[in-house]
């Protein structure tokens, strides 16, 4: 959700086994991680922007790097009529202007238009989405069961476009309240707020416990396998149990202080009537509860 990782640990140990780093900036537009702006510390990066992120442009995305091979071999698997005099890597050079099996990738020239006339203003942008979120959540300190999820203002690092931003919810401070139920009474304030994540835990997914995908007559995930690598409910319980402590908030594109009040007196008021919403209380948030009763193979 835009929180910058450690990427001195990543680098780190990327470094001691002779890895390349791979960046997901796709929460992370403009963001920064101690000073370094997010998409160039790892080997390559690559940012979504299709209408719903911080820097939209329609559709499609682009990708970063200083390393050379890493740009021709991008350039000739994705780029099928750019594969030109401009490939300078070695092992490709031979075979310009040959098909290298390249597939259509590239986005379309209207996106691109657009992505290019919005960088002109993009840190401006960024200022003003990172002082309206960090006024919303700074309205809000010390309220229990609310907690910030951002990065602190002395670190260097920020949350870039704050996409999909959540706030860390604490049920012990309220009573033992749910989250779902936190939420409905924040709805009724008129404020779209959701309990949990969009997502199912990863290692939970069929997908990765029985799906065959290239035929092997076994799961994807145990065809090249000495053992059963599959991990199982319990195993990993931060993640299947984050949907009880994360809810969503107001997503600020820009500055407007009186607005950001009126939301802040919103939650500020569930808080303060929590004790109400307790009996009404039935259990966490849905999409949690369909996880722990799916089966498992």
């Amino acid at each position: 959700m835009g929180y910058p990782t450690d990427m001195d640990r990543v680098m780190a140990v990327a470094r001691r086994h002779g890895l390349k780093v791979i960046e997901d900036v796709s929460h992370a537009h403009g963001g920064f991680f101690k000073g370094r702006r997010l998409g160039t510390i790892g080997d390559v990066a690559a940012f979504s922007c299709m209408s719903g992120k911080s820097f939209p442009i329609g559709e499609g995305g682009m990708l970063t790097t200083d390393d050379a091979q890493i740009h021709d071999r991008a350039i000739a698997f994705a780029h099928y009529e750019r594969f030109d005099e401009t490939i300078e890597e070695p092992d490709l050079a031979p075979y310009r202007g040959l098909p290298m099996g390249g597939t259509k990738y590239r986005m379309h020239q209207m996106s691109s238009a657009v992505g290019r006339v919005q960088l002109r203003n993009y840190d401006q942008r960024m200022d003003g989405i990172q002082r309206a979120m960090n006024e919303f959540w700074d309205l809000l300190e010390g309220v229990p069961g609310m907690h910030a999820h951002r990065v602190s203002p002395t670190s260097g690092s920020t949350m870039g476009g704050w996409y999909n931003p959540k706030g860390l919810f604490a049920p012990e401070e309220l009573g033992g309240l749910s989250v779902t139920r936190f939420c409905q009474a924040v709805k009724a304030e008129g404020i779209d707020c959701r309990p949990g994540l969009v997502y199912k835990p990863l290692h939970l997914h069929p997908l990765f416990h029985t799906a065959d995908i290239y035929g092997h007559g076994k799961p994807t995930r145990l065809a090249f396998a000495s053992r059963d690598v599959r991990e199982r409910r319990g195993d990993l319980p931060v993640a299947e149990n984050i949907g009880k402590h994360v809810y969503g908030i107001p997503w600020f594109r820009s500055y407007d202080r009186e607005a950001i009040a009126r939301y802040a007196d919103a939650f500020r008021k569930v808080v303060a009537n929590h004790g109400e919403l307790l009996a009404g209380d039935t259990g966490d948030a849905p999409s949690l509860a369909d996880w722990q009763n799916e089966p498992l193979i």
